[in-house]
């Protein structure tokens, strides 16, 4: 396997067992980040910011609003309906940030001091890199 391929899916299921106690996934922790920092995005424009179908978006969304961390709400000047957190949702996502507080700090014991600083330091480096590039199918990159 392919080693930033394994380390990602290590590195995620880890934080999926990390956030055990908490209802929360990486992935509705994810759709709350970008709700809090761009309220009223519509399942469509996190769609074109996540790695995730729009079904997948909709399927988290609705566990998130069953568990009263987001509400639709018309988006003013639009006919979409947009996506905020509610005050349950807020704390949630503080909540769920000290476990991955946490989580980062057990990774960094684990790794030592200075190796998690250079790979925290090569991640940044290499992560607006990563997000310029645009998905290709599979055959596309098998043929570079």
């Amino acid at each position: 396997m392919h080693l930033l391929w394994a380390v990602s899916i290590r590195t995620s299921l880890l934080g999926e067992a990390a956030l055990g106690d908490s209802p929360l996934s990486l992935a509705s922790l994810g759709m709350l980040e970008n709700l809090n920092a761009r309220p009223g995005l519509t399942i469509a424009e996190l769609s074109r910011r996540a790695p995730q179908t729009q079904q997948a978006l909709s399927q988290i969304a609705a566990r998130l609003e069953k568990l009263g961390c987001i509400e639709r709400k018309l988006v003013p000047g639009s006919r979409g309906i947009g996506l905020y957190l509610t005050d349950a949702g807020a704390r949630a996502r503080v909540s769920a940030h000290e476990t991955v507080e946490a989580f980062e700090a057990h990774i960094a014991d684990a790794l030592g001091t200075d190796r998690y600083q250079r790979l925290i330091e090569s991640l940044a480096a290499a992560q607006p890199i990563i997000r310029a590039l645009k998905p290709e199918p599979a055959a596309a990159v098998e043929a570079t």
